[in-house]
């Protein structure tokens, strides 16, 4: 819930602060590079707080290590390496 919370609020700032933006760089002569490296950065920040293939990734791989230490305690023999 919180990292919707986060989300939320960071895509109202950034839609209050488009038009400052826009502003400036319609003002300033084009330099190369631009912010474009910044957005695409914002992105896959994004992208990996939020995709949900890697959390369910996560919660499976966490699943089997808890099987995988309940299995190995109740057995009474040594794991075999």
């Amino acid at each position: 819930m919180l990292e919707w919370l986060v989300a939320v609020a960071v895509l109202l700032l950034f839609l209050l602060l488009l038009p400052r933006m826009l502003r400036r760089d319609k003002a300033q002569p084009r330099k190369s590079g631009g912010g474009s490296g910044v957005m695409v950065g914002i992105g896959l920040a994004f992208a990996m707080v939020f995709d949900p293939k890697a959390a369910q990734a996560i919660e499976v791989i966490d699943q089997k290590n808890d099987l995988g230490d309940s299995e190995d305690g109740q057995s009474g023999e040594k794991p075999e390496v």
